[in-house]
């Protein structure tokens, strides 16, 4: 089944997210950013390519499956034809942070789009839903193609339910450095959620 996109909440190259909306910020696992940084300061732009297509692909995806949720957050009254209004950004670095972070920011209004009507969005129980359905099924596709495409192991940790395994040093590294990597603040100052950080 092909899920609906979203209706843009703002241009991306003209406009700002509103000052009521919401940022959605999810974070790729720790240690597969590391392992794009090790790629890429190797020289393995084509690895890392892949990776990053995969990631942007996800975050098209994940737009969609929020849309998807959209009767969980606005009430049964809403017709099925309207649309959150959802601009996604997806970033690659953390400012004052060495390496590869990518994320991506989902920018979220405060009403849905649909025709004239416009019906209000619970911008909380969308953050809960993000957090537990919508982020189990981002990170289970992720890991589905990074491991056809890309040969990767994954599985958890003693921190995280989800990350890269293989090669060892990976786990041990973003081990290391989790404590101390700090979220994107995001490029507008908007109220913010961060998904999957541990």
């Amino acid at each position: 089944m092909v899920l609906p996109h979203p209706a843009p909440l703002f241009d991306q190259v003209t406009g700002f997210p509103p000052d009521d909306a919401l940022d959605l910020t999810l974070s790729m696992p720790l240690s597969l950013a590391v392992y794009m940084t090790m790629l890429e300061s190797t020289g393995h732009a084509a690895d890392v390519a892949v990776l990053r297509a995969v990631f942007v692909d996800e975050a098209r995806e994940t737009a969609r499956h929020l849309q998807a949720a959209m009767a969980a957050v606005t009430g049964p009254d809403v017709a099925d034809t309207a649309r959150l209004r959802i601009t996604h950004i997806v970033e690659e670095r953390v400012p004052r942070t060495n390496g590869l972070r990518p994320h991506v920011h989902f920018f979220v209004g405060q009403t849905t789009r649909d025709g004239r009507e416009a019906h209000p969005v619970d911008l909380d129980a969308l953050a809960a839903t993000a957090a537990t359905d919508v982020l189990r099924g981002t990170l289970d596709r992720l890991v589905a193609t990074t491991t056809e495409r890309c040969g990767l192991t994954w599985g958890p940790t003693s921190w995280s339910p989800c990350e890269v395994l293989e090669p060892g040093w990976l786990v041990s590294r973003a081990a290391e450095i989790r404590a101390e990597d700090p979220p994107c603040p995001g490029p507008w100052p908007r109220r913010q959620v961060f998904l999957g950080r541990s």
